[in-house]
């Protein structure tokens, strides 16, 4: 039977994943652990640097916002190529011959022979107990299957939110009505995410795509405005994002009351962890 860790459960607002300056801390430690595991293991490694995650749901709280797509769009080629965070060790593992890139692999994230796994409520979350990245884990977190277990819950939270959101039937009610008034704007397409595929395929139309010419790019930039001005005037209009908003709130409650136990286990987990860094 899973031991359970007492605690208070998360209000509707709170971010599990606790805040920005102690997700920085534990990262930056876990960074450190893991050179100084490849170092020992005779691999070089440099400690990435932090970057504060951004808004899980920052474009889809402006979907009925027509001013703001009227601006911006869906964001147009940037997008689309979101910009790559840098990766020193990445770039080192991609100057090797086949047989060493696959031995520094190892090294970093472990053999499948020593694999362990944790069933979620979406599926299996997984990883390699033999790496360098499970080693640094298991210094700050102890047991990695209950860590993995906690860890990849709390992950997955949001995701889990807005799937439940967008399947339930208040919502699908609104897409009927949406696709109606955006058929009369002259754009068949069965919801935003048809929509917004379609801005973007905009831009892959054009030659060598967003590298291509000024000319075709202000077009695809029109025609990615037009779609999104009209998704949002539609959206408003039947009020998709408004109930999805309500949505989000009720299942977020639901989904971080179901799994309180892991939240609570995972918090503890990373205030121990913490505390270890701090301590030397």
């Amino acid at each position: 039977m899973t031991s359970r860790v007492h605690g208070s459960s998360p209000g509707p607002r709170s971010d599990p994943k606790g805040d920005p300056a102690e997700q920085r801390f534990l990262f930056e430690g876990q960074e450190r652990l893991v050179a100084a595991c490849m170092r020992g293991r005779g691999r070089p490694y440099q400690p990435l640097s932090w970057h504060a995650p951004g808004a899980e749901d920052g474009d889809g709280v402006q979907g009925d916002d027509v001013t703001a797509r009227r601006r911006e769009g869906y964001g147009g080629p940037a997008a689309m190529r979101p910009a790559r965070a840098a990766d020193p060790n990445g770039d080192y593992l991609r100057t090797l011959p086949p047989d060493k890139a696959k031995a520094y692999g190892a090294a970093l994230f472990g053999t499948p022979s020593h694999r362990i796994e944790v069933n979620l409520a979406d599926g299996v979350a997984f990883m390699n107990a033999d790496g360098c990245v499970a080693h640094a884990e298991q210094q700050l977190y102890g047991d990695l299957t209950r860590w993995l277990r906690a860890q990849m819950t709390v992950v997955n939270l949001a995701g889990e939110v807005s799937r439940k959101a967008n399947d339930d039937k208040r919502a699908a009610r609104t897409l009927p009505p949406w696709r109606a008034c955006m058929k009369a704007r002259g754009f068949a397409y069965k919801d935003p995410g048809e929509a917004r595929a379609a801005a973007f395929s905009a831009y892959e139309a054009v030659a060598g795509g967003p590298g291509g010419r000024p000319a075709d790019i202000d077009r695809a930039r029109r025609r990615e405005i037009s779609i999104a001005v009209a998704d949002a005037t539609c959206d408003a209009r039947v009020g998709r994002t408004r109930t999805l908003r309500g949505l989000e709130v009720q299942y977020r409650r639901q989904v971080t009351e179901e799994h309180a136990e892991q939240i609570s286990v995972y918090r503890a987990l990373r205030q121990r962890a913490a505390a270890r860094l701090a301590s030397g």
